[in-house]
């Protein structure tokens, strides 16, 4: 099995989404152009939030969602959006 470098992986494989009104699902953990990592709370106000020591997801197995800690410009886009309900979506494309 060959293993690409980072370089070499296409950017088609990264799913950056860079509106402000993306639909974001609560959960989802992304990487923001800083080099942040950020969760989506559900919090109206506070909708991004830093991450957790735990996992992505909690005792009962739906996805881990924090209170909301940041408002929404604060995740500097574009972000790069890793794990969706949970799972790691390995540069999937995810509707919007």
């Amino acid at each position: 099995m060959t293993r690409l470098k980072r370089e070499d992986a296409p950017m088609a494989d990264v799913h950056k989404i860079t509106s402000l009104d993306a639909t974001w699902q609560p959960g989802d953990v992304v990487l923001d152009a800083a080099g942040n990592i950020r969760v989506r709370s559900d919090h109206p106000r506070w909708v991004w939030d830093y991450p957790n020591e735990g996992g992505t997801r909690d005792a009962h197995g739906a996805p881990a969602v924090p209170d909301g800690g940041l408002e929404e410009e604060d995740a500097v886009r574009p972000l790069i959006l890793l794990v969706r309900d949970g799972h790691a979506v390995g540069g999937t494309a995810v509707t919007d």
